[in-house]
């Protein structure tokens, strides 16, 4: 098999490729099978038409036709992978000749990733933050940890901010009920900011047992049209007033909520873990100047298609995200008053970046001469195994596939890419307080 370039025009690419005449036999012979399969002819079972009496049955075009489509899939992948194309839409196929006992050779006209011209990427001026932990945070996520345990008892007590109150509702507007304004034995945590702003703090106070009417107004911006801006009435019963009960900071309490004995200890690891985060937040914060610094000097004219796949890539994963979260995409719409135009619209320029970054790190790579070896190939291969927590020699039958191996290789060589800007850029370190946004 045989793949060359022909012809490119910008981001147009014309490719030739010939297929040998091994593949050609095996191909045309399955082909064969598949349409005796299909068709009746007096005198044979379905499936063994000799080729000869199918072809003028069903003509020698037909099984041409199907052959191609079984040739096609395979002899394609294998060229993009070996001229190193990454097409944006379906290709355009003709065929130049087919000879069933000798080669086939068919060109097809892909439109692929546009280069872009360079700006300088080279000494960008970034800004680092330097990761100095103050206690404050540590204290709060002690705080945070004791509250996640807290045992929660029931108490006769007014409920104050933080408990628990377990009501039923009505709402009213204009003394009618109103569709999704009930609820029954709800659990509400005072000062969660679940309900609309300013009924939970109508309730502080009240006693298991005790109603309450609690008037508010609906924002302006609120999501029903037939509650915005509207006063209300809501009627509330509360059936129990829940409380927390927090532990005392202590060793006792290290080794409730840890694997360690002391409070030091779980101190100085929740320390530890908190830098670790801030420093990867500072990291990430770094990357995305370098990043959009250097996108804004690169030059591309990017398909509206790219733009199009992007974006429908957002859309996949959001519908994805809250089908985890047992809601379904037409919902989420109805709740936050959002349309698909408008998501789409709201993430064109973030599909935008995306595709300019990705343009960007592949121009650099060439620039670079940066090239991903065996070796960078299974430190990833076994990253993604263990972060995963699956056996490598799955994803080492995986990535054995050409063109898996080459999407792993292209996300290497990316992260060289960025590597490489941020090796050569201008870095000052400067406090968080006096980082310029």
């Amino acid at each position: 098999m045989a793949n060359k370039i022909t012809k490119q025009e910008k981001n147009l690419v014309t490719v030739e490729i010939t297929v040998d005449s091994n593949e050609v036999e095996k191909a045309y012979k399955q082909a064969s099978q598949n349409l005796g399969k299909q068709v009746s002819i007096p005198g044979f079972r379905k499936g063994k038409v000799p080729a000869s009496i199918l072809e003028k049955h069903v003509g020698e075009g037909s099984i041409i036709e199907e052959a191609m489509d079984i040739m096609l899939p395979p002899a394609y992948g294998k060229a993009l992978v070996e001229l190193d194309l990454d097409p944006i839409e379906r290709p355009k196929v003709d065929i130049v000749s087919f000879d069933k006992n000798g080669q086939a050779v068919f060109t097809v006209d892909i439109q692929v990733v546009p280069e872009g011209v360079l700006g300088d990427y080279k000494g960008l001026k970034l800004q680092r933050k330097l990761v100095d932990l103050d206690e404050n945070y540590v204290d709060s996520e002690l705080e945070a940890m004791r509250t996640k345990t807290a045992k929660i008892e029931t108490t006769e007590d007014p409920a104050e901010h933080g408990d628990t109150v377990v009501i039923d509702f009505e709402g009213y507007v204009d003394e009618v009920q109103f569709e999704g304004g009930t609820g029954s034995k709800y659990p509400l945590e005072i000062g969660s900011n679940s309900f609309i702003p300013g009924f939970e703090e109508q309730l502080i106070g009240i006693k298991a047992g005790e109603n309450r009417d609690v008037s508010i107004k609906f924002p302006d911006e609120y999501h029903s049209e037939d509650l915005k801006g509207k006063e209300s009435l809501f009627k509330v019963l509360v059936h129990e007033v829940k409380r927390k009960k927090l532990s005392e900071l202590n060793d006792d309490f290290a080794k409730e909520v840890s694997d360690f004995d002391t409070l030091e200890e779980l101190r100085n690891d929740v320390k530890l873990s908190i830098t670790n985060q801030k420093q990867q937040q500072a990291d990430n914060s770094l990357r995305a100047q370098a990043l959009d610094l250097a996108i804004e000097k690169i030059e591309v004219e990017i398909p509206e298609i790219m733009v199009v796949e992007r974006t429908n890539q957002f859309l996949k994963d959001i519908e994805g995200d809250l089908q985890q979260q047992g809601m379904e995409l037409q919902k989420y719409f109805e709740l936050t008053g959002m349309t698909e135009e408008k998501v789409r619209e709201e993430y064109r320029a973030n599909a935008e970046k995306h595709i300019k970054r990705d343009i960007l790190l592949d121009a650099v790579a060439v620039a670079e001469k940066i090239e991903v070896t065996k070796e960078d190939l299974e430190k990833e291969i076994t990253a993604i195994a263990q972060v995963y927590g699956q056996e490598k020699s799955m994803l080492d039958t995986y990535f054995e596939a050409p063109e898996n191996t080459k999407m792993l290789a292209k996300g290497i060589k990316r992260e060289k890419a960025l590597q490489s800007i941020l090796e050569q850029a201008e870095i000052t370190d400067i406090k968080d307080e006096k980082i310029e946004e």
